[in-house]
């Protein structure tokens, strides 16, 4: 089934190359992809524009002005997670695949979605390899067999099953002539007269014998090098090796001899080949291995500052356009004559797709720690980075000798009294500390009188945050003393954990802000609350629910001091924390972890308890954001008992279901959702309530003709009631704020847009103080 979407390329997220901001601010209800572009695989001539796909989407750049221009799920694709793209000259349409095998077409600013092979069964690998375009169809290689795209109707033409009787075989690879088209398989090098009428027959297709390799051997590349020879790539089993062949319908002549491929492709009539940092340019037509017309290797490398870690590349005229694998597309004119004016370009963004948490700082600025650890609670190596967004550009950390042997920061706090000061936790080197965006400091057991200790090898500090009275406290997995802390004197100190929850991996930790309890979560499902004289007590996450739970993943403390805890079967509550140190026992806390029921069409259920829960953020009004492991993004009401939003990677921009953490930027609402595909964000509706009611700030004003969204109006203290009237005194409507914001759609009781005029705002707290004004002029 074919669906048709509009591809709006004025985009709201815009990306320029250097002289203006890369993001613009985002309006209410609006998307934003923060993906990294830096890691490119292809490139592909446009004309005026030049096609670079990424990881996880693609980006232009304009030849004429070198600026970039984002092209992703929010702003077209349906999917997102690349596989293979092209670009055919000849119809102008591109043609996207993606790794769960969903297909886009786009033309003239229009994207289609072929979904076909994505839903439905089909024997064999989904895989799609790669495409190749001829007269007005797409071919695509994949795992099954052969599917064809009619470009011009934007729908499946015919599929091709070329196994033995019809059976799914695998095709890496096709390519035309005017003869016969050929297909690059697991079983060799096959072929059908192109005019049979029968593709479709496996009877029509058969296998190229060559003396130089059994006919049964891989081939993984193909490609038409001139209208009289092929060029094959024949895998060598068990090894990265291929050798490559060129063949003429009669003769095979070996041009290279087991050696290793990243890639080999045409562009205009040369051939491009890959190997491991390296690549070289040759004629097609008189196709010569020492007759390299260009090369660049280790040895030869006239790019300053660039390693060759290549994927792709295409030439433009005497240009040359590389797919690099962490320095974006590289711009090298005039290549042929060693030209130095190379260009790195790309969308601004974090330098890695990996979000493991994301922090928001009072002064509006994100952060996200991109380090990971296995299922099994493993160090995963990453380098030490942390990604930071001002509202307007990405940047990472400045690089320090310190920065390469430090792995895996998970988390960090940002400390109260000074918004550059911040302190990060390593699943690997210990307690790291920066400061103006650079490395100062890492404490382990040499600098901290021997209160941080790894286990055994390395550490596994899981979490880090201030208290109230500016303690630094650090959560330290699977060592005697679990809780460390180093105090605003400077001073290291710890409180002993073993004798209660053992040698366990401390996965988190939260503080509750009212009588400064310290939660820590282990991997055995047991909750530690700690007090700050060491007192212990366990939390157990299934007393008094009905849903018993296995796994506690996340704890946080909501505007009301309610503990809101996500598990594997769902949301639990802890509401009487003040008591949780009451206990029959002297082990286990009588305060219980309630399920919150809820109404779904009319019938109670507990809250999400299908659901593994992964994350929970309380927004500016005091609303459940709830991240899932495989089903998107809850948004509850402030007690949990309604569902106001439940975004999913099917009907919203969002990457995927998968969602890892989220933090909302307290001074504009925007809500930042890292998912296992990269970054997104969403202006959410709720903002941060003003302590004290003010000045009534209201955008736009005046809201313009050409203006189709809703009005912000921001500055209330937490759930006022606001009243809307037009300068008569005539009310025109009625809302409540969300937190310290609301949202007017410029119509009144009736449904109907306002006219033009000066509308006025009034507000009031809920017990009837703290009253606030504002005016909003709307031209319509």
């Amino acid at each position: 089934m074919i669906k048709r979407y509009f591809l709006f390329f004025l985009l709201l997220v815009a990306c320029g190359f250097v002289a203006r901001p890369q993001y613009s601010n985002a309006s209410l209800g609006q998307w934003r992809d923060h993906l990294s572009y830096y890691s490119t695989h292809r490139v592909d001539d446009m004309g005026s524009k030049v096609l670079v796909s990424s990881e996880y989407s693609l980006f232009y750049v304009n030849k004429y002005t070198m600026q970039t221009e984002r092209f992703s799920k929010v702003n077209g694709l349906s999917d997102a997670g690349v596989g293979v793209s092209a670009y055919d000259s000849k119809t102008q349409t591109m043609v996207i695949t993606y790794d769960n095998s969903n297909i886009d077409i786009v033309h003239k600013e229009k994207v289609y979605n072929v979904s076909d092979i994505k839903d439905r069964s089909i024997e064999g690998s989904k895989s799609i390899n790669s495409i190749y375009f001829h007269d007005g169809k797409a071919y695509l290689s994949c795992g099954f067999g052969i599917v064809v795209l009619d470009l011009e109707r934007k729908e499946i033409f015919d599929t091709y099953y070329i196994g033995t009787n019809s059976s799914a075989i695998s095709v890496n690879a096709v390519s035309i002539n005017d003869t016969a088209i050929f297909a690059a398989t697991v079983n060799g090098l096959m072929y059908a007269p192109v005019n049979s009428g029968a593709l479709a027959a496996s009877e029509s297709w058969k296998v190229i014998p060559t003396p130089y390799y059994p006919s049964q051997k891989t081939i993984d590349r193909l490609i038409q090098i001139n209208p009289k020879e092929l060029m094959v790539s024949v895998a060598k089993d068990g090894t990265t090796l291929s050798t490559v062949y060129t063949f003429d319908g009669t003769s095979w002549d070996t041009v290279f001899k087991e050696e290793y491929f990243e890639n080999i492709r045409m562009s205009g009539d040369k051939v491009i080949t890959f190997g491991y940092r390296s690549m070289n340019i040759y004629d097609a037509e008189h196709f010569d291995t020492d007759a390299s017309l260009f090369h660049l290797s280790d040895t030869w490398n006239p790019l300053p500052g660039i390693s060759l870690d290549i994927h792709d590349a295409m030439i433009d005229g005497d240009d040359l356009w590389i797919a690099h694998d962490y320095e974006g597309v590289i711009y090298y004119p005039d290549y042929m004559n060693d030209s130095k004016q190379m260009k790195k370009l790309y969308p601004d963004g974090p330098m890695a797709n990996e979000v493991f948490s994301i922090t928001a700082s009072k002064d509006g600025k994100i952060y996200v720690a991109h380090g990971g650890k296995t299922i099994q609670n493993a160090a995963r190596g990453f380098p030490a980075n942390i990604y930071t967004f001002d509202g307007y550009y990405w940047r990472a950390l400045d690089k320090t000798p310190e920065q390469d042997s430090i792995k895996d920061i998970l988390r960090l706090t940002i400390d109260p009294n000074d918004n550059n000061h911040i302190m990060a936790a390593s699943w690997w080197s210990g307690v790291v500390e920066i400061r103006n965006n650079k490395i100062v400091n890492l404490y382990t057991q040499h600098n901290t009188n021997n209160v941080l200790v790894p286990h055994p090898y390395s550490f596994r500090i899981a979490d880090v945050a201030y208290d109230a009275s500016g303690n630094l406290l650090v959560a330290n997995s699977m060592t005697k003393d679990g809780l460390c802390y180093l105090n605003y004197h400077g001073v290291w100190g710890s409180f002993e954990t073993y004798s209660w929850i053992g040698d366990n991996d401390i996965l988190g930790m939260a503080l509750d802000k009212n009588y400064h309890y310290k939660f820590l979560w282990t991997a055995n499902n047991k909750i530690l609350v700690m007090d700050n004289d060491g007192n212990k007590i366990f939390l157990d996450p299934n007393r008094g629910s009905l849903d018993q739970t296995t796994a506690v993943n996340c704890i946080t403390q909501d505007m009301d001091g309610e503990m809101w805890i996500g598990t594997n079967k769902g949301i639990k509550v802890a509401f009487n924390i003040e008591n949780v140190f009451d206990t029959d026992d002297g082990v286990t806390s009588t305060t219980e972890c309630q399920n919150i029921v809820y109404q779904e069409e009319g019938i109670a259920q507990y809250l999400l308890n299908f659901e593994n829960v992964n994350c929970i953020m309380i927004d500016g009004g005091n609303r459940k954001w709830i991240g899932t492991e495989r089903n998107g993004v809850y948004v509850f009401s402030p007690n949990g008992s309604e569902q106001l939003y439940h975004f999913t990677a099917e009907n919203s921009p969002l990457f995927s279901n998968r969602v890892v953490s989220m933090a909302q930027n307290e001074l504009t609402g925007e809500v930042f959702i890292g998912t296992d595909r990269g970054l997104i964000s969403y202006r959410a509706e709720s903002l941060k309530a003003a302590e004290e009611a003010g000045k009534l700030t209201v955008y736009p004003n005046p809201l313009r003709p050409n203006h189709s969204g809703t009005i912000a109006i921001k500055g209330f203290v937490a759930d006022s009631d606001v009243r809307i009237t037009d300068v008569s005194g005539r009310a025109v409507a009625h809302l409540k704020s969300v937190g310290g914001q609301a949202v007017w759609d410029g119509r009144n009781y009736e449904g109907e847009l306002v006219p033009s005029g000066v509308y006025l705002i009034f507000s009031s707290a809920e017990n009837g103080k703290q009253t606030a004004c504002g005016k909003v002029l709307i031209i319509r």
